[in-house]
């Protein structure tokens, strides 16, 4: 039998300023970021907020891939004057690209809750699409911290010289000597210190907000934590 999540009318204030001001729980106080989950418009705020961001380090970035692509070896059977085409119409696209983020993160954050919500369906958990999606858009605010932390490292660090540097170490990975297995880097690079603050704020949240045990949050969260780190792995495939 389904699990049914009762009204808290109380604690689901409508507005907007609310919902902006009940970001912040969703780093550190499940219990105040349960309300927002079932808030109507919440998402839009999170959505803006790391677009924001996404577009603001991406430009911050752009002068270190460039100097970095600059000093790469040119590929085989590519004359320097088709690599510099080449980097030139890359950086251009990527310039663009940058303002889609609204689109990508909203993509994102729907495949997220639509996961959610075949999961919750499975165990026997009653839960909206819209919650789901306001769920993980909340918990995203996390992810951005680790964007911002990785932009801060490169500035700090000055000297980037490689493609792989442009990706400094946040987890695990951080032991690993130079030259390490790329699979393993990628395995250990994803525990890093905001993935796993956001698995465990997606666990309680979602525990507050269905009010449903904390085994169970997790065992609904658990394919989505999985496919991140498929994900992670299938992209490591295609480095060099």
């Amino acid at each position: 039998m389904a699990t049914l999540v009762p009204e808290i009318p109380a604690e689901r204030p409508e507005s907007f300023a609310a919902d902006l001001t009940g970001m912040g729980n969703f780093f550190i106080e499940p219990a105040g970021a349960a309300p927002r989950v079932f808030s109507k418009w919440f998402w839009i705020g999170p959505i803006v907020l790391f677009s924001i961001v996404s577009i603001a380090s991406s430009y911050m970035m752009m002068p270190i891939v460039r100097h970095v692509l600059e000093i790469a070896p040119i590929p085989p059977n590519v004359s320097p004057e088709q690599y510099q085409k080449q980097m030139e119409i890359g950086l251009k696209f990527q310039s663009i690209a940058v303002y889609l983020a609204p689109i990508w993160l909203a993509i994102l954050f729907a495949i997220q809750a639509a996961v959610l919500l075949g999961m919750s369906s499975v165990m026997s958990v009653q839960a909206k699409f819209r919650s789901l999606f306001n769920l993980v858009a909340g918990c995203s605010l996390i992810q951005m911290l680790a964007a911002i932390a990785g932009v801060v490292i490169l500035k700090v660090k000055g000297d980037v010289s490689t493609m792989a540097e442009l990706k400094p170490a946040l987890g695990l990975d951080i032991f690993l000597p130079e030259g390490a297995n790329k699979f393993l880097a990628a395995f250990l690079g994803y525990f890093s210190v905001f993935e796993i603050w956001w698995i465990v704020m997606v666990i309680l949240i979602f525990s507050a907000a269905f009010r449903v045990p904390k085994g169970k949050a997790f065992a609904i969260v658990l394919p989505l934590i999985l496919l991140s780190l498929v994900l992670k792995m299938g992209i490591a495939a295609f480095q060099r």
